[in-house]
């Protein structure tokens, strides 16, 4: 009994945080368009939803939270109140009080708050809101009906009507609870309602949560399974170079063919178990961009595309960050007042555009702003103040390289301390957890027009392509979500132009860079051999040429992690197993191409 309770809760709370998660961005969308009746059902279907579940378990302050929200909700839908940004305040100070008492439930740590303030808020929101009247663009199409002078005194009988209500959890939560024999019978539900109540449970018989650890390990195997198959396709296809038309070694290889097939499905079925709509982070954003403008005193609005590109769930849980980061400096440091902004030509609301999608194998994921742009020189002179540059190197140092100074630990080119920046603590954990997932992060920016910070992730992290090179003796992978292509050219195509070899391709001259040097490695070949391998890389907007001893191919390969190396420092993603058995490094080319083009503006 015990453990079926634990998982009725376990249930709630999923369901409690998916709901506070899915109405929270609907206030600040219902406060920008005014009085919207399909918003306010959303919410009021929510805040009911999650009221009664909480009624039936027990959890009574979230009861009394919720009941109040969903009054105040409920008198809006009706048009007996007035919608107001002061109403608002105290709605969003509700949810995040929500938020805080489930989180108590889900750790189960007894705690209980004083909720007494926000419920007193609430209280006098509403009867302040009663007392100014009913909401113009609702009036004419509502008649208001009788309002009691407080919250409170409703809440009673409608507690009482919500014991008799059917709980709304999934098939699973209701197959495992017990007759409610001693609660009184419960009242006929309006049609409307149990149309959707039966959807609902139709909806959630088509689909069951797993546990991610599950998930997790069946992805581990999946990468196993990946290297064993590259083993045997590599063993049939020499078996099939030594005894071509042996019947044995052809029913080999039709039968490694196959599990070739399977194993592509299965990764690619395993990948998309672990994928997530990208909305599960935007959507805390457009509270956040509300709550610090009012703050600051500015007027944004905030732009979301693509919210359903899908990512890898370690996306989802290490993102976050780095975009909360990057949205504060927006609105701190980039987007002007609007007396500043209308002075300037602009208009008067700043603007910032949070977007996503997929291109190829890459996730792009931008912020925008329309605000005054990084100031390079100002970076600079601040860099220098720090003793992180000299201004020897200031005065050599290209515009790209100085940008990429406010990712170092403790930057800011703000002069004074606030509550919300200026202490040096942000945009180093932008660059941290977007290396952890094997991205980089880009910036572009122009002054007085805006920034864009453009973060670039792989579709997936466990199971990529890659191509595997030989560079001297040493071979490596590097992945194909960053190769455009791959050349054969002769020595003398290459050319030196002040001391940087290039090569033309296409009419476009390229930089070209030798691997070996690169990466250290000795490489006697490379002086005689009159063809060189070549690989075409683009990394953002960096486009460049590499130089390689041999191509050996494209690879499905599994990422290993190695313990105490940063790919940040030396350019190494990981490492992985090929299919004849060596164990071979993974190069990070955004490392590598920042180090290369930081040497060359030198």
């Amino acid at each position: 009994m015990a453990d079926e309770m634990d998982e009725i809760i376990s249930e709630f709370v999923t369901e409690a945080e998916e709901t506070i998660e899915k109405i929270d961005p609907m206030f600040v969308e219902l406060e920008t368009r005014g009085h919207d009746k399909d918003i306010l059902n959303e919410i009021f279907r929510g805040m009911h939803t999650l009221k009664g579940a909480a009624g039936f378990l027990g959890f009574q302050q979230i009861v009394d939270v919720a009941h109040r929200s969903e009054s105040i909700m409920k008198k809006l839908r009706e048009g007996e109140i007035a919608l107001s940004r002061e109403l608002m305040d105290v709605v969003f100070q509700s949810v995040d009080v929500l938020r805080s008492l489930i989180h108590h439930v889900k750790i189960k740590d007894g705690v209980e708050e004083d909720i007494s303030g926000i419920t007193g808020r609430l209280d006098l929101a509403l009867d302040t809101a009663v007392s100014a009247g009913s909401a113009p663009a609702a009036a004419a199409e509502t008649q208001a009906a009788p309002v009691t002078s407080s919250a409170a005194e409703e809440q009673k009988p409608e507690q009482a009507k919500q014991e008799a209500e059917p709980v709304q959890f999934s098939a699973v939560t209701e197959s495992k609870t017990e007759p409610k024999e001693e609660k009184r019978p419960a009242a006929p539900a309006p049609a409307e309602e149990t149309v959707q109540q039966i959807s609902k449970e139709k909806e959630v018989v088509a689909n069951l949560r797993v546990d991610v650890s599950r998930i997790d390990k069946v992805m581990d195997l999946a990468g196993e399974i990946v290297l064993a198959r590259n083993r045997l396709l590599n063993l049939a296809a020499k078996l099939d170079a030594s005894y071509s038309g042996d019947r044995n070694v052809e029913s080999m290889l039709e039968t490694t063919a196959f599990l070739d097939r399977v194993t592509s499905d299965l990764q690619l079925a395993v990948m998309k178990m672990r994928m997530q709509p990208i909305q599960k982070v935007f959507g805390k954003f457009p509270r956040m961009v509300r709550d610090m403008s009012r703050t600051l005193g500015k007027d944004i609005d905030l732009e979301m595309f693509g919210e359903e590109t899908e990512v890898d769930k370690t996306v989802i849980e290490n993102i976050g960050d780095p975009l909360v980061h990057i949205i504060r400096n927006s609105i701190d440091h980039a987007i002007e007042f609007s007396d500043e902004r209308e002075k300037k030509g602009k208009p008067r609301k700043g603007r910032i555009i949070l977007s996503a999608e997929q291109k190829g194998t890459q996730i792009i994921i931008e912020v925008a702003d329309d605000g005054k742009g990084i100031d390079v020189d100002a970076v600079k002179r601040k860099a220098i103040k720090n003793g992180l540059i000299t201004e020897d190197e200031a005065l050599k140092m290209s515009d790209d390289s100085a940008i990429n100074l406010i990712f170092l630990p403790g930057f800011s080119t703000k002069e004074v301390s606030t509550e919300l920046s200026g202490r040096g603590v942000g945009m180093d954990v932008v660059k941290t957890n977007v290396a952890k997932l094997n991205g980089y992060c880009e910036v572009m920016t122009k002054k007085d027009v805006g920034s864009t910070f453009r973060i670039s992730l792989p579709l997936t992290l466990a199971i990529l392509q890659a191509m595997m090179v030989r560079i001297g003796e040493e071979y490596y992978a590097i992945p194909q979500s960053m190769i455009e292509e791959t050349l054969r050219v002769k020595k003398s195509d290459i050319k030196d132009v002040t001391k940087q070899k290039v090569l033309t391709i296409r009419g476009r001259v390229i930089p070209l860079f030798d691997m070996s040097e690169i990466l250290g490695v000795r490489n006697r070949q490379m002086l005689d051999t009159e063809n060189r391998y070549l690989l075409v890389a683009l990394v953002g907007d960096r486009r460049f040429c590499m130089s390689v001893d041999e191509l050996l191919g494209q690879e499905e390969i599994v990422i290993k992690m190695i313990n105490g190396i940063e790919s940040e420092e030396c350019g190494i993603l990981g490492a992985t197993i090929t299919g004849d058995g060596r164990v071979v490094l993974i190069l990070d080319l955004a490392v590598i191409s920042r180090t290369i083009f930081a040497t060359v503006n030198k």
